[in-house]
């Protein structure tokens, strides 16, 4: 009988202590930080003989929110990203940058991209600059309607996966 008891004990708490590790595993698998790297570029929906190249470094969380930084080519300047994932469905800000971004944002502005990520990890989706005047609100107390672009303003971003993410900028010697 004595037997019998310690035997269910050892078992019981053995049991238990296997479910406990199975729920740390699965609640630490879930609270994992994904970490991704792209080499972009953005173009005009009927292509165009000088993209916008650059690097997007992110961190998606489990939450679905996501952030990172980027930049072009030729700025180099880090500039924050914030925005979200469900599914393959990816948004997100560039910006606001010190600089002008291309696209006709100008300084101040920001690029607001939306799009899918593929079964290669790769990402395309569209892009719709935002202006300084938009963000501030200017024109919204104006009652200036915002332009909806036209064919030859609409931009497609693609980003590519890499593993190296954008290496840091050093500072003076």
């Amino acid at each position: 009988m004595v037997k019998s008891l310690v035997s269910r004990f050892v078992s019981s708490t053995a049991l238990v202590c296997l479910a406990a590790a199975a729920l740390t595993s699965t609640a630490s698998a879930q609270t994992a930080t994904t970490e991704m790297h792209f080499t972009t570029t953005i173009t005009q929906v009927y292509g165009s003989q000088y993209p916008i190249t650059g690097k997007l470094d992110l961190q998606i969380f489990p939450a679905g929110n996501l952030r990172g930084y980027y930049h072009t080519s030729y700025y180099k300047l880090y500039i924050p990203v914030v925005g979200g994932r469900d599914g393959n469905y990816v948004w997100f800000d560039i910006g606001p940058s010190t600089v002008d971004l291309g696209l006709g944002a100008g300084p101040d502005g920001k690029l607001h991209v939306v799009g899918t990520l593929g079964t290669d990890g790769s990402f395309r989706g569209q892009v719709y600059p935002e202006t300084a005047a938009v963000l501030s609100g200017p024109s919204m107390q104006a009652q200036i309607p915002n332009p909806s672009p036209t064919s030859n303003q609409q931009y497609i971003f693609a980003a590519t996966p890499t593993n190296e993410p954008t290496p840091t900028v050093s500072g003076p010697p």
